[in-house]
């Protein structure tokens, strides 16, 4: 199983919240949890930048699947492959 990071380029990100929203997996948390927050969300909105939100605890990380990177206006997300299994 591979697991993926997101990388955001602070120096370009501006907040928009388009990667928060387009989150296939942001979506469905909402819809069951009717909220986001670091214990749920994969990237969030903070200070005006997006932070990717990753922790190996939890069952509900970023799936590489790139619609974030797809609906970013300014083109500052990226994903990494952080490894293999």
């Amino acid at each position: 199983m591979q697991i993926y990071k997101l990388k955001i380029n602070r120096n370009t990100c501006t907040g928009c919240n388009a990667c928060v929203v387009s989150c296939p997996i942001n979506f469905n948390q909402l819809r069951k949890l009717s909220y986001l927050n670091e214990k749920n969300a994969v990237i969030l909105v903070k200070n005006g930048i997006a932070v990717p939100i990753y922790n190996e605890e939890r069952n509900v990380n970023c799936d590489g699947c790139g619609v974030c990177v797809k609906m970013c206006p300014q083109v500052a997300i990226r994903i990494e492959v952080m490894e293999g299994v």
